[in-house]
């Protein structure tokens, strides 16, 4: 496996075989640079565009993410974070969470977009212009300026920029512009095409066709550079540039910059490609360079002087090569408006960490660098290609496919752990040492230095360097099985770790030919049998469980729990997978993160962390999860169809950025229980809400754009006890909250726990009018004439005592004749509940005994024949919903409540059987859990059909539904 084994033992930490001495110290990346040249870190510093998406450098998002059309025309970014693209159908706008297009009352298409200080976001289109402001509720709303503009239309007038100078708004078509200004439109003819327009520094520049470039200020525009060699040209942009310069690209002659007294080409040596690539947009970044857009060839980022620095198209990420708008925001990311979807690219700082795609290879179980060059072990074959991540040249070396477990160095040759054996790659050679299929861990033997042991399905095998390379010498005799990995103590015990189950302790004859004993460790001392794996620490055997770490104790000749270690490494104990690393340094793999640890002695320290949710695309090697480490703190990671570049010396870049933001509240939302909503402004404070609208929900975003994802995590003060799970839906619902006072609590953590500030809003759910203070006054009002009431009643009832004597003889007989028929119909229903007793009762049975199969089919498998199963579904399912139980119970029923369905019918006609057999169980006072047995569905089954009967009856919300059936 790639790792300590594939480029570094115990005993010789060499590079290709060579004892370097490049790999100690303070200083071992830097050698690492000379070393490897073109490694992958040198690209961090040179190409700090990084991100991870479709591919490295690039995140794209297409129609199906964001919800409108394909084409964005233009791009532009506020202060607050929002950012906002000119899209075909509306204006789109995207908070770093949740993206929302707004369209224009007229639907028409909009070309671009200019976002100005106060948040007023400026658009226009096809024979359409105006503005958009966030109201109160977070909702952008739309005024249009074209009723008092289109008295200068021209046909087909089209607005593709604007610009904001003060308190005078442009809006710039082919044949003229616009100047809007304290509430009043005027229109700017120049006599000429306008090529462009584009806000420079503090000044608004106009380039027109033959003409020169011109200023406008306060509505009026005069000559502000006036060069021959710009006559014929088609302007594309006006860019500010050092020294209050400035660059006009141009269509076809590349890029000029003027110093203020005349023009000169700026970056000659790419002028070509500027006019091959058609340049079409363009914007400075915070730090001075320059995102030049073209319309055939993607994006290309270069540096002042003219260098450069990245370049990004179809082949890298982005979903089209024509960029139709390029905007940078407050962290410098670059967003790109494409003719089909939409680009970012981040200017973060180097995250220690880069990803190369290598489409095509396969699984990456292990590497080795052997002969500067890269070698990648997969499920597929052994691939080469050159450390220079730029190049994307790579191959299959011939005759290796299958599957590759594990690469070696030793003694300038490449070892191969394949299925098919063990194979050795000098030079261009590929020759076969051994025919043990499995190859898997290779161990070098501290005690003579010239042997190789190796670990294969079956065997454990020796090879030795001799003076004509490296050959197999022997097979071990007297041990089988499936073995992993392999460690030597210090006392010459083979430790072996079972593929699967348990470890092994091996003692060894001095010549390593045969086993002299074996001892066998499993779940009586790891409380597992599965999944265990030996390695070393600091030259001490040490077992991973994937819970905690074990080790061996020589004094009382046991195995114990390595105490020590697992407390100092915390939640890195539950590591599956530990790679010794130059000078003390060990990487803990888990399944959460990857973490480089500084062991010496009694000290520990964590270098950094990686969490394993940065490689997603693509994933780790699930189960087989491995890394080569090259210095101290670098290290390549393995990855399905890919690689990743590791720096542990470089320091969380966001750790203390992200706590400089906290989320910001995009909506609150009130409803009630018959779905009637409606917003809360988002400057509210303190709000008091009705009981009847106790529902809240709430949707928030995190401002801090980059392209590492967070999640959110809230907590309901007044409701919960502790913060929620982490979630990635920055929506949280609370519904029918109980009155009481309440603050929400929000913040964004990113995938190393860090968090972000703390949102908090707080409410109060008043109580309901039943129990308010005028309610109570009004009971004890209540209760004192009901008392009077009752007093009056209580006299006249004795005055008509004596009359209700002389009437009891003349009812004794009716009463008799009562009392039989009520003796009747209890035992009617006695029996109609016995019935329905017996009915729920098999059909809990029988969903029980359904539960029991289903969980058997899922233990079996296929082992379960699915005819077997599916009869006795079936089976099952027919007693379930057995009509004939139904008979016996409505029988039953009818006897005991006679007319009871013929008044139900009279009373509300559109009730159907089901909604019957439902009235039924509720006529007999049964509870939604004994309900649903009957009906076999579930109880929230039982409630929302309960909720359907409420609404065919037309009953109010405080209205019983219960005791309406039971009055009928």
């Amino acid at each position: 496996m790639c790792g300590t084994d594939s480029f570094f033992s115990s005993n010789d930490k060499s590079l290709n075989g060579r004892n370097t001495g490049l790999f100690s110290g303070k200083r071992s990346f830097e050698a690492l640079y000379v070393v490897l040249s073109c490694a992958a870190f040198v690209f961090l510093s040179v190409h700090p565009l990084t991100v991870l998406g479709e591919h490295e450098g690039v995140l794209s998002f297409d129609q199906s993410v964001y919800g409108g059309a394909r084409q964005n025309w233009s791009v532009s970014t506020a202060r607050n974070g929002q950012i906002y693209f000119a899209n075909h159908t509306g204006l789109l706008a995207f908070d770093g969470t949740n993206w929302e297009l707004n369209s224009l009352p007229n639907e028409t298409i909009l070309r671009s977009v200019e976002v100005s200080r106060d948040s007023i976001i400026y658009t226009g289109g096809y024979e359409e212009l105006g503005f958009w402001k966030t109201d109160k509720y977070g909702k952008l709303n739309y005024t249009s300026l074209t009723p008092i503009a289109e008295k200068y239309f021209l046909d087909n007038i089209e607005f593709w920029n604007i610009a904001v100078q003060d308190n005078y708004v442009y809006f710039q078509a082919f044949p003229r512009i616009f100047c809007y200004h304290a509430d009043s439109i005027t229109s700017i003819d120049f006599s000429g095409h306008i090529h462009v327009m584009n806000k420079v520094n503090d000044k608004v520049l106009v380039a027109i066709r033959d003409k020169g470039i011109f200023e406008l200020k306060d509505g009026k525009f005069n000559a502000f550079i006036e060069d021959e060699r710009l006559r014929d040209k088609n302007i594309k942009f006006l860019l500010p540039y050092k020294q209050h310069q400035i660059l006009i690209g141009t269509a076809t002659h590349g890029i000029f910059l003027w110093d203020g007294q005349a023009l000169s080409t700026w970056n000659a040596p790419w002028t070509d490609y500027f006019i091959q690539s058609e340049l079409n947009r363009a914007c400075v970044l915070n730090d001075n360079k320059i995102a030049i857009g073209t319309l055939v060839d993607g994006i290309s980022v270069f540096s002042a002087d003219g260098e450069r620095l990245m370049h990004a198209n179809t082949q890298n990420g982005l979903l089209s090569n024509t960029i139709l708008g390029v905007e940078t925001d407050e962290w410098n990311n670059i967003w790109l408006a494409l003719d089909v979807g939409i680009g970012f690219l981040t200017e973060n700082e180097n995250q220690g960490f880069v990803i190369e795609k290598l489409p095509g290879t396969g699984a990456i179980y292990s590497t080795a660098i052997f002969n500067d060059k890269l070698y990648l072990g997969t499920n597929q074959g052994l691939f080469v290609k050159d450390i220079n991540i730029d190049s994307p040249d790579i191959t299959l070396v011939p005759e290796s496919q299958d599957q590759i477990w594990n690469l070696k160095i030793f003694d300038n040759q490449l070892l191969v752990g394949h299925n098919q054996g063990t194979y050795v790659l000098n030079g261009e050679k590929w020759v076969q040492l051994s025919s043990e299929s499995g190859a898997f861990n290779f161990v070098q033997d501290p005690f003579h230095p010239n042997l190789l042991l190796q670990s294969t399905y079956n065997s454990l095998i020796v090879f030795e360097k001799t003076e004509n390379g490296i050959k197999f010498r022997n097979r071990i005799t007297g041990f089988v099985d499936l073995i992993r990995y392999i460690e030597f103590d210090h006392f010459g015990n083979l430790w072996a770790s079972h593929m699967h189950r348990d470890i092994y302790k091996l003692t060894i004859d001095d010549d390593r030919r045969t086993i002299l004993g074996i001892k066998e460790y499993g779940k009586d001392i790891f409380n597992k049998d599965f999944g265990i794996h030996v390695f070393q620490v600091e030259n001490r055997v040490v077992f991973t469980t994937g819970e905690q770490l074990f080790t061996y104790d020589d004094l009382s000749d046991t195995i114990l729990a390595y105490g020590s270690l697992n407390t100092a490494l915390g939640d890195y104990s539950k590591a599956h997978r530990i790679i010794e690393a130059p000078n003390h340094h060990y990487w803990f793999i888990s399944k959460e993160k990857i973490g480089l640890f500084y062991i010496f002695q009694d000290s520990v320290k964590q270098i950094r962390e990686f969490p394993t949710s940065l490689f997603n695309n693509p994933m780790l090697v699930e189960g087989f999860e491995n890394l080569l480490p090259l210095s101290e703190y670098a290290a390549i990671l393995c990855l399905q169809n890919g690689i990743a570049y590791l720096d542990a010396s470089v320091a969380n870049p966001t750790e203390k950025l992200i706590k400089n933001y906290a989320p910001t509240i995009r909506e609150i939302q009130l409803s009630n229980n018959r779905d009637k909503t409606f917003l809360l402004p988002l400057d509210t404070a303190d709000v008091k809400i009705r009981h009847t609208f106790n529902n809240v929900s709430f949707r928030v975003s995190f401002p801090l754009l980059n392209e590492l994802p967070v999640s959110y995590q809230y907590y309901l003060q007044g409701l919960q006890p502790e913060w929620s799970e982490k979630t990635n839906t920055p929506e949280f619902n609370f519904e029918r909250l109980p009155k009481g006072s309440y603050e929400l609590l929000v913040k964004a953590v990113d995938l190393w726990g860090n968090e972000s500030k703390t949102y908090s809003f707080s409410f109060e759910v008043k109580p309901p009018l039943t129990a308010s203070r005028g309610a109570i006054f009004v009971y004890i009002i209540l209760m004192i004439s009901a008392l009077l009431i009752f007093r009056s009643w209580g006299i006249r009832q004795t005055r008509k005592k004596e009359q209700m004597q002389s009437e009891a003889r003349e009812k004794e007989l009716i009463r008799l004749r009562n009392e039989k028929l009520r003796s009747e119909v209890q035992h009617k229903s006695k029996e109609l509940a016995s019935s329905t007793m017996s009915i729920i009762k098999k059909n809990e049975f029988l969903l029980d005994l359904k539960n029991i199969i289903n969980r058997q089919k899922t233990e079996l498998g296929s082992r379960y024949p699915d005819k077997y199963y599916n009869y006795l579904n079936n089976k099952i399912d027919e007693n379930i919903s057995s009509q004939d139980d139904w008979k016996i119970f409505e029988n039953n029923f009818e006897r005991a409540h006679e007319q009871f369905f013929n008044k139900m019918k009279e009373q509300y006609p559109d009730l159907t059987a089901s909604d019957l057999q439902l009235c039924a169980y509720l006529r007999m006072n049964l509870s939604s859990k004994e309900i649903a047995p009957l009906l076999g569905i579930s109880v929230r089954g039982v409630e929302n059909h309960r909720y359907r009967l409420r609404k065919k009856m037309n009953l109010e919300h405080d209205v019983s539904l219960t005791d309406t059936i039971l009055s009928i």
